[in-house]
């Protein structure tokens, strides 16, 4: 999956260079889906942005046809009415700005995979990694902020996609039904963000323990930008769930990397 230095960089490019463009794009958006409009681009973030790594072309069709194969086969809301969503008519844009990133990314200076002493067990970093773990543990794993969504507006802070197919079904022939079905799909999709964000960062906690932290920055960078690209983290007052996390391990592996390089120029 997606491993880059700053996890929301990717998002910030495409939605200043592809979002702003958007007219499909509803008052207050991005995000978007919070406010009724499910984009391709919002739901199949990390993936999207592995596709394009995985094409290397000067044209744009291998890189629809890449999307269409891993992702747009998998997307719960595939011939939907929403289908083809703007992930697929601003695919250039997308493309341009996730390469935009990349370059920046290759102009920095080439970080090497750094691995901490063994002999150096780092138990103040350790424990500030492992507090910040069990802090965000279990505290996301639904959508837990309010929303207008669809033409009807629902709220569906607290609720799961069984409660919304309930709903479709309660609802069956109105208006609403279909703003049921569709949030049910959304609320789907948090789910399985949530689940996969609380892996990662269980991961993080356990490669920081090996004193693997150029992956633990990767797996605690993956868990945050999940869950920043649901627009969680900007639509409620509670903290994010593994902000504190990402930056716990980004400090440390900062200042073991520093204290290495200091090491080495000694030697």
């Amino acid at each position: 999956m997606v491993a880059n230095d700053e996890v929301a960089e990717y998002l910030a490019e495409i939605r200043d260079q592809v979002c702003s463009r958007c007219v499909e794009r509803p008052p207050g958006g991005p995000p978007c889906a919070p406010l009724g409009k499910n984009c391709g681009v919002e739901l199949h973030l990390p993936e999207l942005i592995d596709s394009i790594h995985a094409v290397h072309s000067r044209w744009m069709p291998p890189y629809l046809d890449h999307n269409r194969h891993d992702i747009c086969q998998n997307c719960a809301l595939l011939h939907s009415s929403i289908c083809p969503c703007p992930m697929d008519y601003l695919a250039s844009l997308v493309v341009e700005a996730v390469e935009n990133v990349d370059q920046r990314h290759e102009n920095r200076e080439q970080e090497r995979p750094f691995v901490a002493d063994p002999t150096n067990e780092c138990p103040d970093e350790i424990e500030q990694v492992r507090a910040a773990f069990a802090q965000g543990r279990g505290t996301w794993t639904r959508c837990d902020w309010p929303t207008h969504f669809g033409s009807t507006g629902l709220d569906l802070n607290g609720l799961t996609w069984i409660e919304a197919e309930a709903m479709a079904e309660k609802t069956r022939g109105t208006v609403e039904a279909a703003d049921w079905r569709a949030a049910a799909s959304w609320l789907t999709t948090i789910q399985k963000r949530a689940a996969q964000a609380e892996v990662e960062a269980s991961a993080a906690v356990d490669a920081a323990s090996a004193g693997e932290w150029s992956a633990a920055k990767r797996h605690a960078e993956h868990a945050w930008l999940l869950e920043f690209t649901t627009g969680r983290p900007l639509r409620r007052m509670a903290p994010p769930a593994w902000l504190r996390l990402r930056q716990a391990i980004v400090n440390a592996y900062n200042a073991l990397r520093l204290e290495a390089f200091d090491v080495q120029g000694q030697d």
